[in-house]
């Protein structure tokens, strides 16, 4: 568990729970129940060419790009975002995010609610086991609220030159 100082939680620079394998490993930084329910927060960093598949859920996140870049879709806009940006995901918004730059990225999320980060979790458990498809993702974010398509996958791959994460 966390310290507590002065009614804050402090959660130090190396601290967290890593819940996925790999270079584009997840770090849950705050648990929405360790805020009540109100934000959860990841740090992640996102190798080169790593596509994301698009997908819509039921909260907001806020990208904050700390290192590299990253490009997002969100609806149909698209946006690259570099050290410093700050990128809003809305719910119920259908979005993606990739790694197009020669350099690895590393960013932090919040998610508003709280809560999202268990999705995280429970993705990283299955990812051990090897590549996953878009059928087995939705089964897993279906408790979480989630929903993934492939609608725009091809596209951005070949326009991007991009490899699903996962795959």
């Amino acid at each position: 568990m966390r310290e507590r100082i002065k009614g804050k939680i402090l959660v130090a620079k190396d601290e967290g729970d890593v819940v996925m394998p790999g270079a584009n490993h997840v770090v849950i930084k705050l648990y929405g129940e360790e805020t009540h329910g109100a934000i959860s927060i990841i740090e992640q960093p996102f190798e080169p060419g790593i596509l994301l598949p698009p997908h819509v859920h039921q909260n907001d996140v806020w990208l904050h790009v700390l290192e590299g870049e990253m490009h997002a879709r969100v609806g149909e806009e698209i946006v690259k975002a570099t050290p410093g940006c700050w990128v809003l995901k809305p719910r119920r918004i259908p979005h993606t995010m990739w790694n197009a730059g020669p350099a690895p990225a590393r960013f932090i999320e919040l998610y508003t609610p709280g809560g999202f980060e268990l999705f995280f979790k429970d993705f990283g458990e299955r990812l051990r086991q090897g590549p996953i498809g878009l059928d087995e993702l939705n089964r897993l974010g279906e408790p979480h609220g989630i929903r993934f398509f492939d609608d725009w996958i091809p596209d951005l791959k070949a326009a991007y030159n991009l490899r699903l994460i996962g795959e």
